[in-house]
């Protein structure tokens, strides 16, 4: 090979690689803007001069009701409890016109979490909740059976963020219809605060 070539073939390499990271920048939808970008109302009310990424973790049971704006903390069909960074809140509810009981939870360590939850679904399986954009936010376990007390269980866990709802119902319709009526799950990427 020619040193003409060794010379030239890298830059060409490099000026192509350059080229098409500045045409994605320049095409790139306004509305798509970096959300850790700028100011950010932050879950506790405070506000962060760097984005999103400056806010804390929600922690408690008021961390929880802002993950899972579906939480009202006033609901007298729940009851809850905070112990460290560990939060848990119980309701009871109907779906279909059957019982259900969701039960919301922050717990210290997400990937500890996901490990149990994969022992606990063993038999039954885990599927993708997929965002508008089609990445995976969210993971959903259910037991393909009821468990030994007859309920029919299933698990909605944020992928990256501490996050999850347990749903328990006497039969899978009414367990899959309470997720999707029943819980409202924050935007993985609202987690921690929005934009302002």
């Amino acid at each position: 090979m020619s040193r003409t070539a060794v010379v030239v073939v890298p830059l060409l390499v490099l000026l192509v690689g350059t080229g098409g990271l500045g045409a994605r920048m320049l095409l790139a939808d306004p509305d798509e803007a970096d959300a850790s970008a700028g100011p950010a109302r932050c879950w506790d009310g405070s506000t962060s001069d760097d984005g999103v990424e400056g806010c804390s973790h929600p922690r408690g049971l008021d961390g929880l009701a802002w993950v899972f704006p579906s939480v009202d903390l006033d609901d007298r069909a729940c009851t809850g409890m905070e112990e460290g960074r560990a939060a848990r809140w119980t309701c009871r509810a109907r779906a279909g016109g059957e019982p259900v009981t969701l039960t919301y939870a922050a717990v210290p360590d997400a990937r500890k979490a996901v490990r149990r939850l994969d022992r606990t679904y063993a038999d039954g399986d885990r599927a993708p909740a997929r965002a508008e954009d089609g990445s995976v936010n969210r993971w959903v376990w259910r037991l393909s059976e009821p468990d030994e007390s007859g309920r029919w269980l299933l698990t909605s866990a944020y992928r990256e963020h501490p996050y999850s709802v347990r749903v328990a119902a006497p039969s899978a319709r009414a367990r899959d219809l309470a997720l999707r009526e029943l819980v409202e799950h924050r935007d993985p990427a609202e987690v921690r605060g929005v934009p302002e």
